[in-house]
């Protein structure tokens, strides 16, 4: 991406900010106002160029998503939309899109059986059913040659930066705390593919060079348990707390299948769960 303008959404979150300090040599338009405005979108777009296209904004937690679902869909989708339509409007030189969507929109699995890129979407939340519409906007909108579009659908992953809803850093927050000496599980047996953020920008880059087109799985290909997540939470900060768990029948697999950016990129993950969450504990010391 070297000498490339990029413009971004969504610049301060976990996947931008880590962006814009891995390729702080880039030259950076970033959107400083709320994406549902429209004029506002049709007149950033329309007054900058740019090489790639870097959609990241949106929200995310589940709690915040649940709490108003009218402003997740009209920035999730609606925000999604406008861009799409002013990229389609204005921009005559050639443009990369890359849209962050997520693992939800599969749904889960009962089996460890990971999600293909031409596995059926069964979004189970609001949060993934505002991504599968903006998908599925692109793909059916963006029709220009000089328009390459490319939609990362990204498993879990993890900073020090994230909403205390997310799953590691409620469980660092309460092995590190002082309160409770019991940490109760729920859905022990759970399986979840953890990346290193780091991977997911390193993808993204080589996506790019290739000037990929389509829908890629940005994954480990790594199934891990929540009880194993925890034991290693456990382990590495060298806590006495123990795990009490709950609901252990319930079966609500999210595992990514990554032959084919293996095979498009020549890619390896170059980090695995423990390394991950070293680097959080890091952090968060």
């Amino acid at each position: 991406m070297r000498d490339k303008t990029i413009a971004i959404t969504g610049h301060s979150g976990i996947i931008g900010s880590n962006f814009l300090n891995k390729f702080k040599n880039n030259k950076y338009i970033r959107c400083n106002f709320d994406i549902r405005n429209r004029k506002k979108v049709f007149q950033w777009i329309k007054e900058n160029e740019f090489d790639i296209f870097l959609h990241l904004a949106a929200i995310v937690p589940i709690k915040k998503v649940n709490k108003d679902k009218t402003k997740t869909h009209k920035i999730n989708f609606n925000g999604t939309k406008n861009i799409v339509d002013a990229i389609n409007k204005y921009k005559k030189s050639n443009v990369w899109l890359f849209y962050s969507s997520t693992s939800h929109v599969y749904g889960s699995s009962k089996n460890l059986k990971p999600f293909r890129e031409t596995s059926r979407t069964n979004p189970k939340n609001f949060y993934a059913k505002t991504k599968i519409l903006s998908e599925q906007y692109i793909k059916k909108n963006i029709r220009k040659k000089n328009i390459t579009y490319c939609i990362g659908r990204i498993f879990s992953f993890t900073d020090r930066k994230q909403d205390l809803s997310f799953f590691v850093p409620r469980i660092f927050r309460e092995i590190l705390g002082k309160k409770n000496t019991i940490i109760k599980l729920k859905n022990p047996h759970n399986h979840r593919d953890f990346i290193h953020v780091q991977d997911i920008l390193h993808i993204i880059n080589l996506l790019y060079k290739k000037k990929s087109k389509g829908i890629f799985n940005i994954a480990s290909g790594e199934a891990t348990s929540l009880k194993n997540i925890v034991d290693k939470i456990i382990k590495i900060s060298k806590s006495k707390k123990k795990i009490q768990t709950y609901n252990i029948t319930k079966v609500n697999n999210i595992i990514g299948d990554i032959s084919k950016i293996k095979k498009h990129l020549n890619w390896q993950p170059k980090t695995n769960i423990l390394r991950i969450l070293n680097s959080f504990l890091k952090k968060y010391n």
